[in-house]
């Protein structure tokens, strides 16, 4: 069967919404060049807020299959943070291989029907008011021309579906070159999850499931080599010691990297039906796995507007709000991570002073609380429009009549708590809370199936039925009549 939708990349991102749109009923293909996954990654953590989107649809339990979690990942200098200050049922940074997240997203996509298609390229596309025309060469060299209703190109970095759609991609290229690598050691440092700054530079180190670690390593003797010049285990391992004052003693290498980051944003995520997510639309230096939450949250984001386009529901302006409100959350992203680089790899005296009073402060509950919260993704929100103060928020886990708050979004429809979701009952589910959201939090509360306010207000009434039909539509009774 042809698809409704066609993903362009199978990685977290391309593969995160699969998953959103196969579970949807929506026929759905991926394409990826690749043969086969690589068993190399920069992206290593899932964060809170990715992991309670992921928890909507029943997904976060494979990944805490693959990954260990850190509730306490290192600063530097003795210094922790405390994810436990976070209201999430997720209070840790879960340091998991992206082949692993790729495994497990990829598992729940075709499990839900999505077609996966390694080793297909698509070399150029056509797109018209109806759809959109790719074609494409597989593994046997053979091009064929394939169609569907709308094409999102994951296919990172190097788009080819943003060059084929001439958006532009704007950013820069940093000077210094970091080192990375995943590797075993012979004598791994206590607490497993560490860090150490000093003047030469710093090195922080995180454990996986399997025993094996993830090397990070800003040595400011080495910042200015080319980031092509291959990386030895001997060169990790003397940069190691330098900073850490302690031979780790490396070995058994899964992979080895010396690499130069980039911050780019795309001027546009969507032209006609062919949309962009993830790095493909943005790409962030690796700092905290900005990149990869940032991604997977566009897919969640785009997945269910794309479904109400496609089942004819979707109330004017849908689909346009995918870049409207996706858009800034990148911005800001980069901006934040091109500080945390600047702060990470900068040498100078006030450099170092800053960083010497930044490890004191964070150690102030109050600081580091708003901090990780930030960093745990717990803060993004979306504009209110007409939907009230509450409107764009986050919604917390929270006890419901008949189990978690957060297990209503499953099926991927709306979720409205306090009152009848009355014609509207095949896209809104409704559910009672056993304990507020929030102090001061209305009483009535539309949620959209990413888990953010749409509307909130002390009762049910002529603004509820404003707000259900500017998110979800005409009432079905009057979206069938429309189509006969």
């Amino acid at each position: 069967m042809a698809p409704r939708v066609i993903v362009v990349g199978a990685g977290p991102t391309g593969l995160a919404l699969a998953a959103e749109l196969a579970e949807a009923g929506i026929e759905c293909h991926v394409l990826e060049k690749r043969s086969r996954r690589a068993e190399l990654s920069r992206a290593f953590t899932m964060e809170p807020r990715t992991m309670e989107l992921l928890d909507l649809r029943g997904r976060a339990h494979g990944l805490l299959e693959h990954g260990r979690p850190c509730p306490n990942p290192p600063v530097g200098d003795g210094t922790y943070l405390d994810y436990g200050l976070l209201d999430t049922p997720f209070p840790f940074s879960l340091i998991i291989p992206q082949h692993r997240t790729e495994g497990v997203l990829q598992e729940a996509a075709e499990r839900a029907g999505a077609v996966i298609r390694p080793g297909v390229e698509v070399v150029a596309l056509r797109q018209d008011d109806t759809g959109v025309e790719v074609d494409v060469r597989g593994p046997d060299g053979t091009t064929t021309s394939e169609r569907a209703d709308y094409l999102v190109g994951c296919d990172g970095v190097n788009s080819t579906v943003r060059a084929a759609v001439g958006v532009d991609f704007d950013g820069w290229n940093y000077d210094d070159s970091v080192i990375m690598g995943d590797c075993r050691l012979r004598n791994p440092p206590s607490p497993p999850a560490y860090a150490r700054i000093t003047r030469r530079g710093m090195v922080a180190v995180f454990p996986f499931r399997d025993d094996t670690y993830r090397v990070i390593v800003f040595d400011h003797e080495k910042m200015k080599l080319p980031a092509d010049l291959p990386l030895s285990l001997e060169d990790l391992r003397e940069s190691c010691t330098a900073i850490l004052g302690v031979d780790v003693e490396p070995h058994d290498p899964v992979w080895l990297s010396r690499f130069r980051s980039s911050q780019r944003h795309a001027k546009r995520y969507r032209v006609g039906r062919v949309l962009l997510a993830g790095d493909a639309a943005h790409t962030h230096i690796p700092s905290g796995g900005q990149g990869l939450q940032t991604g997977i949250q566009d897919a969640i984001n785009l997945g269910w507007k794309l479904r109400a386009e496609i089942e004819g529901w979707a109330p004017p302006g849908l689909l346009d709000s995918y870049e409207a409100e996706r858009y800034p959350i990148a911005a800001e992203t980069l901006r934040k991570t091109d500080l945390s680089f600047r702060f990470e790899t900068s040498n100078g005296v006030g450099a170092r002073l800053v960083r010497w009073v930044v490890t004191k402060l964070v150690r102030v509950k109050a600081l580091q609380r708003l901090n990780l919260a930030h960093l745990a993704g717990l803060t993004l929100s979306y504009p209110r429009g007409d939907g009230g103060a509450w409107a764009g928020r986050r919604v917390p886990d929270r006890p419901v009549v008949g189990g978690r708050l957060h297990e209503c979004f499953r099926d991927g429809r709306f979720v409205l708590i306090g009152a009848s979701a009355g014609e509207w009952s095949d896209r809104v589910r409704e559910a009672q809370l056993v304990e507020p959201i929030a102090r001061r939090c209305p009483a009535v509360v539309l949620v959209r199936p990413d888990g953010y306010v749409a509307w909130a207000g002390p009762e049910a009434g002529p603004e509820l039925a404003d707000a259900l039909r500017r998110w979800c539509g005409e009432p079905a009774r009057r979206y069938a009549s429309r189509d006969v």
